[in-house]
């Protein structure tokens, strides 16, 4: 386990620096390299404390002193997805409580244990007379409630998140954060059995300390690599595929009367539905909001505004229907009968089977080998 341990720490806190000095860096690589760093510093700290223990103490100073840190890991890891999924993410100063819990930890653990001597904190760790203490349950409890409330909190952003998402893209397949929900899920469940477990050897004393501890950790140092695979790719996908204006690009609008507003509106939506039936431009597999906004001669807003306004849809809806009827289209003609369903479907636009599959069901109440044997 300390191998482990070991290896989670060193890599940590080399993927921090390598993010933070990697070119052509988002907002995003700035939290996730401070992620690194916090989880890599927490692991030192972690195996300090094993180390201590299996070394009869020489270095007194690092004993419980990696229990504070734990409570930054949730805030650290919700300002990564909040940079993540935001469109623009601005730091307020609202922010800054997310860091009370961990403050509020380290002045109980100062009270009660950090100001000792260091004989006198070494006896507590191999007692473990501190279990005895009554700031034991209560940090344990703040641990549990911190990290389950962040994770939680962290799945309902990318919820938000990959609703939005449809609002500008027409394949999400590659960009839904599906890693980061199977993380988070895995870690609620980790996290949350830990917890139990402390507060069950709290109760009954039938798991020693250190072997919680290590698993813990040794569960950290996994987290980390896994972030390092996914994370180091990630970026703001608004900002990637431009869907944030740059301020040169912002011109401003005449101001119009509602009337001459409202007629303009449909003379353009009349425009937009027109495109769609001649240029076909859903047929194109990477359509996103900014390219059918900049082929249209529109803002992305603007854009975004009427197909929710007047024709109540989000940009995904809006373009895999008319995939889905070119599907049908191409299905119905001859010629294309000794074509594969799914390459009618790359034909039709569609870039993902999984994505397919699932918006044609959800549009027909069929799947697209029952429509095309019916038909």
């Amino acid at each position: 386990m300390l191998i482990i341990l070991i290896i989670g720490f060193s890599q940590a806190l080399i993927l921090a620096g390598l993010v933070i000095t990697k070119k052509n860096k988002q907002q995003p690589d700035f939290f996730l390299s401070a992620l690194f760093f916090l989880h890599g510093f927490t692991l030192f700290l972690g195996y300090m404390e094993i180390y201590n223990r299996a070394n009869d103490f020489p270095y007194p100073f690092f004993i419980s002193i990696s229990v504070p840190f734990i409570m930054l890991h949730g805030p650290a890891l919700w300002f990564y997805i909040k940079s993540i999924t935001a469109r623009r993410f601005v730091f307020k100063i609202k922010y800054l409580l997310h860091f009370i819990p961990f403050m509020l930890v380290l002045l109980m653990m100062s009270a009660g244990l950090y100001i000792l001597p260091a004989e006198q904190r070494i006896e507590i760790e191999l007692s473990e007379a501190f279990k005895e203490e009554i700031s034991f349950p209560i940090v344990m409890g703040l641990i549990l409630v911190s990290t389950q409330a962040y994770f939680f909190w962290g799945l309902n952003l990318i919820s938000n998140y990959r609703k939005r998402i449809k609002n500008y893209f027409s394949d999400i397949s590659e960009m839904d954060l599906n890693w980061l929900k199977i993380v988070l899920i895995s870690s609620v469940i980790f996290y949350g059995g830990i917890s139990l477990f402390y507060f069950a050897d709290y109760i009954f004393g039938f798991v020693s300390y250190h072997v919680l501890q290590t698993t813990g950790y040794a569960y950290m140092a996994l987290m980390v690599l896994v972030l390092a695979y996914f994370g180091n790719k990630q970026g703001n996908i608004f900002q990637s595929q431009g869907i944030l204006p740059h301020p040169e690009e912002v011109k401003e609008q005449p101001i119009s009367m509602p009337e001459e507003a409202a007629d303009a509106d449909s003379r353009f939506t009349r425009e937009l539905l027109q495109c769609m039936e001649t240029s076909k431009p859903y047929q194109n597999p990477e359509l996103s909001l900014a390219s059918l906004a900049k082929e249209l001669g529109v803002s992305p807003d603007y854009l975004s505004g009427i197909l929710n306004g007047k024709l109540n849809r989000n940009f995904f809806d809006f373009v895999n229907h008319y995939r889905i009827e070119e599907f049908k289209r191409l299905c119905r003609e001859t010629q294309n009968q000794n074509i594969t369903i799914m390459g009618l479907a790359w034909d039709a636009g569609f870039n993902s089977k999984a994505t397919f599959n699932r918006v044609f069901k959800k549009a027909t109440g069929m799947t697209p080998g029952e429509f095309q044997k019916a038909g």
